[in-house]
């Protein structure tokens, strides 16, 4: 018995020291690296869906096209792309308007589209900078959706105030019903007349 288990511990050992060469030798799989348009400029309207654990219920914060879950401002730095929005922790519900590296918004995401409103360059940068001073402003994210006061801003009123002030009048209008709230849907930044799609990836 003892030397019958001794050689199947042998050929265990030995099995699994191949399996160890093996996935050593292997190279993981590399993320694809993120294909940005060159068309991508400052104002335009960047949408993705996200990976987080809400992601799918704020999809349905559209009443026409489905596919995102958050969007923000393009802001072009020199050849540098930043994206500004308004995020909360799905944690604590904790959240300002943030700027970070277009890299960033959509890293490991699969479903993602830039949008550019029908307007003159001037109006665009209008858009980029009009979301800027939220986030300059550090405003915090709004949890109540009060599409009425921009002390605080949820993502899609980011997007529709920086529309709106830039044009001088009202463009995006909230067309989503969120119990007696009416809300600035998702698809309600991006699906405007003469809107174009800049760049769309999906899965």
């Amino acid at each position: 018995m003892e030397s019958k288990y001794g050689n199947e511990k042998i050929v265990f050992l030995v099995f699994s020291f191949i399996l160890f060469l093996s996935a050593c030798g292997s190279s993981p799989k590399e993320e694809q690296p993120l294909n940005l348009s060159p068309e991508i400029s400052n104002g335009d309207i960047v949408c993705r869906m996200g990976n987080g654990f809400f992601s799918n219920r704020f999809k349905d914060f559209s009443s026409r096209e489905k596919i995102y879950s958050h969007a923000g401002i393009v802001e072009q730095v020199g050849d540098s792309l930043f994206v500004i929005h308004a995020e909360a922790s799905e944690l604590t519900g904790i959240g300002f308007v943030k700027r970070e590296p277009i890299s960033v918004f959509l890293d490991g995401i699969k479903t993602w589209g830039v949008y550019r409103v029908a307007a003159a360059d001037s109006i665009r940068h209008c858009m980029a900078s009009i979301a800027k001073g939220y986030y300059q402003r550090h405003t915090p994210f709004d949890l109540d959706f009060d599409a009425a006061d921009d002390s605080k801003v949820y993502c899609t009123e980011l997007v529709a105030l920086a529309v709106n002030k830039a044009f001088g009048y009202t463009v995006v209008k909230p067309e989503l019903n969120l119990g007696k709230l009416k809300i600035y849907g998702i698809d309600n930044v991006y699906l405007l007349p003469g809107t174009t799609v800049v760049q769309k990836v999906t899965e």
